[in-house]
């Protein structure tokens, strides 16, 4: 059963690294193209309007989690006759979903101009139509989400992986076209609408072919005490739901109405986070290919084999996640200054704080994945609703003292209040230990981190004080190894990264064998 976790985990993360590498280079062709042709102000409305629409999704619930985990039982059992009823449950529910966002939607076309500030080169009837069409594009995802869900609980991610590539491929290559030859911000967002419905009519089908239990139907229902148990499941991340909204989609909403940053900051904040979201994308692949790996541990094995795989993992995510932060704030504006200009970067200050928040939202990849696993998501909802009225009340008030730096200094305040708060609530739940345990993991690592960070910057400061192609290259190489090396110093004792070795050597081994 190990080998086979294993293998699947493998699979699924070779598969979403090539999906990764593709799009990342057709992403920053097209968004070089996006800047040339179309200009900043649409750059700041297209990462808007994708936020308010995840803010929008905050209507979901958390069902996804909650009938991922109902499902992992059931199908690890081959037990088809549950497995139809919770999809048939599932496909209901996100019709019902997709029709309340719609809803949501259609009310905020009243107000866009009172969050749209900064784009005085743009109609409202303008907005409101890019606006509509996003939506559209939002509501499609949710006519295969539950199919989607059952390939997750066979961990077997990659299969939807590689069909996704290949549209978004096709999809990226038709906008770089039509931009070019239109000049056209309507024409750009129609293209990705037909080929996205498109695209979910041949998932569909696909999926039904290959998994012919997705097109089957049933008559039977699911019983008030199942549907009570996912229920309870919906109740508690439901907190977690509008906390992850009110963390991840509203620092653009806030930034965006007010008149001193507006929607072009957006824009040029934007390509900061289209740098890291690339690189992280590779780095997530391999973490979200775990989660469905813990469901089936939590369902088939001790709850000590659980939590060592949680450690080993955890340590792996420490050493990932810090690597890609000190890589971040080290080389991310040379890289801007190179690529767009010194007139797309934003304050270092602010910089640092985006970074320290992604190192936090990564550092807490694996316990939210072990989290989700496990279930009862009523137990820590509390911390959930803390971590969203602190950012939603910081950050506001940030913004009217201090712009831009408020903002984030209001993420990265919430940030911390589940980082350092959650696991009171549900490490012991988790494995049956005291979370003093995490904690002591969790500063050690942030230490590192530090460290190493400081050490990497101060190494490259002299090289990077003159913007050059040949100095970045040798700035990349600085950074590839110092972290490394440091943390490897730091760490190469500890019994994670033993067990880290002792696991990739068994699965090399096993694999050339084969």
């Amino acid at each position: 059963m190990g080998n086979t976790r294993t293998a699947f985990v493998a699979k699924n993360s070779f598969f979403g690294i090539i999906s990764k590498i593709s799009s990342l280079i057709l992403g920053f062709v097209s968004r070089t193209v996006f800047i040339h042709f179309l200009g900043t102000t649409y750059l700041g409305v297209n990462g808007l309007y994708a936020e308010i629409l995840q803010m929008l999704s905050f209507a979901e619930l958390g069902f996804g989690s909650a009938l991922i985990f109902a499902m992992y039982k059931p199908v690890a059992n081959n037990d088809e006759a549950q497995t139809k009823k919770l999809l048939a449950f599932y496909r209901t529910t996100y019709r019902i979903i997709a029709l309340i966002i719609t809803t949501l939607g259609i009310a905020v076309l009243p107000f866009l101009h009172l969050i749209v500030k900064g784009a005085d080169n743009l109609t409202l009837f303008q907005l409101k139509l890019y606006f509509i069409i996003y939506l559209i594009n939002t509501v499609a995802n949710y006519f295969v989400s539950y199919k989607y869900s059952y390939v997750n609980a066979l961990q077997k991610n990659y299969i939807v992986t590689n069909v996704d590539t290949i549209v978004h491929l096709i999809t990226i290559v038709a906008q770089i076209v039509i931009m070019v030859v239109t000049k056209n911000f309507l024409a750009y967002l129609l293209t990705h609408t037909t080929l996205l419905l498109f695209s979910k009519i041949i998932i569909a089908r696909y999926l039904n072919k290959k998994y012919p239990i997705l097109a089957q139907k049933t008559t039977e229902k699911l019983g008030k005490e199942e549907k009570a148990s996912i229920y309870k499941d919906v109740r508690g991340l439901a907190l977690h739901q509008f906390s992850s909204i009110a963390i991840h989609s509203t620092d653009n909403i806030i930034i965006s109405s007010f008149s001193g940053l507006g929607v072009v900051v957006v824009g040029l904040i934007s390509n900061y986070n289209l740098i890291m979201s690339s690189i992280l994308g590779f780095v997530a692949v391999f973490f979200n290919s775990v989660t469905a790996s813990f469901g089936n541990i939590v369902a088939s094995s001790s709850v000590e084999n659980y939590r060592r795989s949680f450690l080993d993992l955890n340590f792996v995510n420490f050493w990932l996640y810090g690597f890609c932060a000190i890589a971040f704030f080290t080389l991310t504006p040379s890289f801007i200054t190179l690529w767009l200009g010194p007139e797309f970067l934003i304050d270092p200050l602010c910089f640092l704080l985006i970074v320290i928040n992604s190192y936090l939202v990564g550092q807490s990849t694996v316990y939210n994945n072990a989290r989700i696993a496990k279930g009862n998501f009523s137990k820590d909802k509390h911390w959930a609703l803390v971590q969203a009225l602190t950012n939603l009340v910081v950050s506001i008030i940030g913004a009217i003292w201090l712009g831009l730096l408020g903002v984030y200094i209001g993420t990265i305040a919430s940030r911390l209040v589940y980082v350092c708060f959650r696991p009171l609530s549900t490490y012991k739940f988790l494995f049956k230990r005291s979370c003093i345990e995490y904690y002591k993991k969790l500063s050690m690592y942030f230490g590192s981190v530090a460290l190493a960070g400081a050490a990497t910057y101060f190494a490259t400061w002299f090289l990077l004080k003159e913007v050059t192609v040949m100095r970045f290259l040798g700035a990349i190489g600085m950074v590839t190894i110092l972290p490394n090396v440091i943390f490897l110093v730091l760490h190469f004792r500890s019994k994670e990264f033993k067990n880290v070795c002792y696991r990739v050597k068994k699965f090399m081994k096993r694999e050339n064998l084969s």
